[in-house]
């Protein structure tokens, strides 16, 4: 009975869809962002720092992707948040996320739409001035790994092919974590 009320749920979602996306076309598009990041490092993370540490930083990317007319999204990203302190040179730190997902862009109101968004993202933590420990215990400049994250995003449309809006992004990092915002202009074409 069960499996018949998500069918049932599944072919309504289709049909609505199909009817919302008559006459459009599948667009590739992208999106230029730039925003705020916190990152929290975990005690033990950086060399002789058993304290866990918490850095503000600017963040730059910018996303490549497709949205077809029923309004499936997928795409590839790159992001760098760099976190210097002009006075106190030792602080200095960059994560670099690459990652590609997939998600849903539900569209309501006059242009407006809201795209949650899951995927997979290869991230890298370096340092010129301090010491990472990597999870083999080692002594590292940089230290990388993969991890799982979801993005929030709600735009405007301004034309056919622009919108504006914003981006929320959350990732539970081996490291610890990450969290920005950034605001963000979509090219399709």
């Amino acid at each position: 009975m069960a499996t018949m009320k998500w069918l049932g749920a599944c072919v309504a979602l289709v049909m609505a869809t199909v009817a919302h996306a008559d006459g459009e076309k599948t667009r590739a598009y992208i999106a230029p962002y730039l925003g705020y990041a916190h990152m929290t490092i975990d005690g033990g993370t950086v060399y002789n720092e058993p304290a866990t540490m918490r850095f503000d930083a600017v963040q730059i990317g910018a996303a490549f992707g497709f949205q077809t007319p029923i309004g499936f999204v997928a795409e590839v990203g790159r992001s760098h948040a760099v976190h210097a302190d002009l006075f106190y040179n030792d602080s200095d730190l960059e994560l670099i996320h690459t990652s590609g997902a997939v998600g849903w862009r539900f569209k309501f109101g006059e242009g407006w739409n809201f795209t949650p968004k899951v995927g997979r993202l290869g991230w890298e933590l370096s340092s010129d001035h301090q010491v990472l420990m990597g999870s083999d215990g080692e002594r590292h400049k940089t230290i990388d790994g993969w991890d799982n994250f979801f993005e929030l995003g709600l735009t405007k449309d301004l034309r056919h092919n622009i919108s504006m809006g914003v981006l929320f992004q959350d990732v539970d990092e081996e490291f610890g974590h990450s969290r920005s915002g950034a605001f963000t202009v979509s090219f399709a074409f």
